[in-house]
């Protein structure tokens, strides 16, 4: 999962005071680092996406690491990414199968399925995913030295837990902006209330009753403010993708696997 949608809720237009609720302490949002991919790089990642393309399972093994950092991130911040080393492997068609058991989100199994072909067929749509979505070449935190398909923004979940339990939500409520927005008491006509600012994580409200393109959001003063704000202008620091690091040959290797699920 590459980004969260934020779902909001078309209803006619609140009116009236701003609404009563706890203050809380936003969570810091470190900024994620992006980078230029080298050349190299780059063309190696031009060959594993021809390869998953291809349903070519040798040619994605010959960029995979003979072990692979898979890192497991959730939708609730609050809960930290688990990191666990997998490998090594027999083959690339049984690395490959493995890892489409760790590609985030939720799915059922068709019936009478293989169970081998359906993960191989996750694991390559991932590939492809990760190296076509249009993200940033980064960093990521938790694999050291690595430059991955995407650049990930840490937060600390123990910030979220404490914020989410003062507001007594969820720690999957909780969301940045990528430009500051200011708040209002109300929908139409409202008074300015706060404002949100890129770094911070701000609670959203989503039992408050919304029109299409404004979002509730909890005041770290407390009580409840309205901002005109679009999907696209949240950050949430939710990873998917792969990292790859330059091997004692000289040759780019994918080393870990990101991903984020409910």
């Amino acid at each position: 999962m590459r980004r969260a949608a934020v779902t909001v809720i078309a209803s006619i237009a609140f009116c009236g005071t701003t609404l009563a609720g706890p203050a809380y302490t936003p969570p810091r949002l470190a900024a994620a680092r992006t980078m230029e991919a080298p050349g190299d790089l780059r063309a190696a990642a031009t060959e594993l996406l021809a390869a998953a393309s291809a349903g070519d399972v040798n040619g994605i093994g010959k960029w995979l690491a003979s072990t692979i950092s898979v890192v497991s991130g959730n939708l609730d911040l609050s809960l930290p990414r688990a990191v666990t080393l997998a490998g090594p492997w027999e083959s690339a068609k049984s690395q490959v199968a493995e890892l489409g058991n760790s590609t985030g989100g939720d799915w059922d199994l068709p019936p009478k399925v293989d169970i081998g072909a359906f993960l191989t067929r996750m694991e390559l749509d991932f590939i492809s995913q990760s190296l076509t979505d249009g993200q940033s070449w980064g960093t990521d935190p938790a694999i050291d030295g690595a430059i991955c398909t995407y650049a990930l923004g840490t937060v600390d979940p123990a910030e979220v837990k404490r914020a989410a339990r003062a507001l007594k939500t969820s720690g999957d409520n909780f969301v940045g902006v990528t430009r500051e927005i200011e708040l209002f008491d109300a929908m139409e006509n409202g008074k300015p209330v706060g404002e949100l600012v890129p770094g911070l994580l701000y609670a959203t409200d989503y039992d408050a009753e919304t029109a299409v393109g404004w979002t509730a959001f909890h005041l770290p003063s407390g009580g409840i403010g309205f901002g005109k704000v679009g999907g696209d202008e949240f950050e949430r620091p939710y990873a998917s993708g792969l990292c790859f690091s330059r091997q004692p040959s000289g040759q780019w290797a994918v080393v870990a696997q990101a991903s984020t699920g409910i």
